[in-house]
């Protein structure tokens, strides 16, 4: 009985610091500037904090899907020139394509009375938001290589429990630290003019068509000066 109870407190330890492990690198990773964490501010600034929430959602469902096909060696396709080629000028367009219409958005101030009662007549449909960011990330050549680090470390746990375990932790920080940005960036809509509002949409516009430019003409310029940047 007390061997039992030895082996348990063991399995729980080994277990409880896995969880902690997945939290610890969910933290750090959260905290990584990209095209996505650009979008969550932008969309939740612009078009409220449910709105980013979706955003949020449909980005943490295409990580979901990549460390799936990542954990099934799909991602090899990664080390194929070819297929590397396609995904980035893929990606390239889609990061553009999103940068241009975020830089053109125009931002007006609404009466909160107005909106209120616009609200209550009418529920925004915010299913968009996930497709929006299930695309947006997934197009992102660098996150399928992102992933890579992550699933490296799952896969060295010894029992494949830990490993589950060490992603959904994971996954699951990302997601709450998204949701905050998301809350943050909504708190802070209330102390911003529009034409401040404005400005941001067109920052975040450049960004993203900046490193949608980066990801299609990154291919074809030679390897030295791509790693200059």
């Amino acid at each position: 009985m007390l061997q039992h109870c030895q082996i348990l407190a063991v399995n729980f330890a080994e277990y409880a610091s896995t969880i902690v492990k997945g939290i610890g690198f969910g933290i750090t990773l959260s905290f990584v500037a990209g095209p996505a964490m650009f979008a969550l501010i932008q969309t939740s600034l612009t078009n409220g904090f449910k709105a980013g929430v979706h955003l949020a959602l449909g980005i943490s469902l295409s990580d979901i899907f990549m460390v799936f096909l990542t954990l099934f060696g799909i991602s090899s396709l990664m080390d194929n020139p070819q297929s590397k080629i396609v995904l980035s000028v893929v990606g390239g367009v889609v990061m553009v394509v999103f940068g241009v219409f975020t830089y053109m958005r125009k931002t007006i101030k609404k009466d909160p009375a107005i909106t209120s009662a616009v609200e209550l007549q009418k529920k925004p449909f915010y299913l968009p938001y996930i497709g929006k960011g299930f695309l947006f990330n997934i197009a992102n050549p660098s996150v399928w290589v992102y992933w890579l680090i992550p699933v490296g470390i799952a896969s060295s746990f010894p029992e494949r429990e830990q490993s589950y375990l060490f992603m959904v932790s994971l996954l699951v920080t990302i997601l709450s630290f998204d949701i905050l940005k998301c809350a943050i960036s909504y708190k802070l809509k209330t102390i911003l003019t529009p034409k401040i509002l404005h400005i941001i949409n067109q920052v975040v516009g450049v960004i993203l068509i900046g490193v949608g430019i980066y990801f299609i003409v990154s291919e074809f310029l030679p390897k030295e000066i791509v790693e200059m940047f």
